[in-house]
């Protein structure tokens, strides 16, 4: 007889993928969606300048003068790219998500 026993082999279970569509469409979507809100950074040559990013970025697109400005340029982004556009208020809170 032999003197090790076996060991069963475990066998890892893979998720199995329950996403729908419109799950995945959503998801992509919110990956691409676009932020306006106001640069704080008192360091920076733009500091209180309004900015485009995309989200999950560091990298500023672009700076304006003014809020509807940004938007602007930010919803002319989201139509190119089948995306959405979160605006942020002064203080930094959402204040509308435009789609």
């Amino acid at each position: 007889m032999w003197p090790f026993k076996r060991k069963k082999r475990e066998t890892e279970e893979k998720p199995k993928d329950t996403s729908t569509k419109d799950e995945i469409a959503r998801e992509e979507k919110a990956k691409n969606r676009y932020h306006v809100s106001q640069n704080k950074d008192e360091a920076s040559e733009h500091y209180k300048a309004w900015r485009v990013r995309k989200e999950g970025s560091q990298k500023t697109i672009k700076y304006f003068a003014t809020q509807k400005e940004a938007i602007n340029h930010a919803k002319q982004l989201a139509k190119g790219n089948n995306s959405s556009v979160i605006i942020h208020k002064v203080d930094g809170k959402m204040r509308r998500k435009q789609y």
